[in-house]
């Protein structure tokens, strides 16, 4: 009668120790299609990406010229922002846009570039070197952009960082790679960027799994941008993100619990 009750409970364990792995097993593995990036096609819809400048962006402008006055004035400013072009180079010899809205530059003095593209601020600049002491501007060729754009990224990447990057429009990939990809725990569908404009702190979602992510606003990077990429719920359960890690772990776990189990029932024998 003790043996049977035995076998039975045995029974009734062994049962429920494999749903238990059959479901940990489900439920631990990364899917394939939440690690493939830009799934499909994107919508034909296209976003103004134009950048426009807000305050407490920092500069870098370049004016080039045969004219030794306009040389004298500018270029060794020029030389010393494209010479060795360092975050910190940048922060202390780039033109900073104050509160106001302003940059403060030679001969031109104060100029509001708030809500300027940079191709609006060229012509601005010419303008104003041509109202000034210079009556012919053929030969100056000026340049604008961003003295690089910072940004943080934190969570489930290979290298958290505050890094910089010096390119025109950079998008959530730039950053991404810069940071040495999403780990495998990472959960691709929900990366969010926090963003401050206007006074005002914005938090978004972003799905890169689905290909329409190159239509949103916030698939380019802005400057101080907040990059945060959050864990998949595997990584709490502590299984394994890989099918071999899966099994491994799972294979454990059911040879220690056999072991307990010939080993009850070793004593239970003896006792007999």
């Amino acid at each position: 009668m003790l043996k049977n009750i035995i076998f039975a409970s045995n029974y009734l364990l062994m049962k429920n120790i494999l749903l238990l792995i059959i479901i940990l097993f489900a439920s631990s593995c990364v899917p394939y299609k939440n690690i493939v990036y830009i799934q499909g096609q994107p919508d034909s819809n296209q976003i103004d990406k134009t950048y426009k400048v807000k305050k407490n962006d920092i500069l870098y402008i370049d004016i080039k010229s045969s004219n030794e006055n306009i040389q004298k004035i500018f270029g060794s400013q020029s030389n010393r922002n494209s010479t060795n072009m360092t975050t910190q180079t940048l922060y202390f010899s780039g033109y900073t846009v104050d509160e106001n809205g302003e940059i403060e530059m030679p001969v031109i003095n104060k100029l509001n570039v708030e809500g300027k593209t940079f191709a609006e601020i060229q012509k601005m600049i010419k303008t104003k070197l041509l109202s000034a002491q210079f009556t012919s501007l053929e030969d100056v060729f000026i340049s604008v952009k961003l003295a690089g754009i910072p940004y943080t990224i934190v969570g489930e990447v290979k290298q958290p960082k505050t890094g910089v990057l010096y390119k025109t429009n950079p998008n959530i990939f730039d950053v991404l790679a810069d940071a040495g990809d999403i780990t495998l725990t990472g959960d691709r569908r929900h990366v969010f960027v926090i963003r401050k404009e206007n006074g005002k702190q914005t938090k978004t979602s972003l799905d890169l799994t689905k290909a329409n992510i190159v239509n949103s606003e916030f698939y380019y990077i802005r400057p101080n941008d907040l990059i945060y990429v959050q864990a998949l719920r595997q990584k709490t359960l502590g299984t394994g993100t890989t099918l071999s890690q899966t099994i491994s772990t799972t294979i454990s776990a059911l040879s220690l619990i056999t072991s307990v189990i010939i080993f009850a029932n070793f004593i239970n024998q003896n006792k007999n």
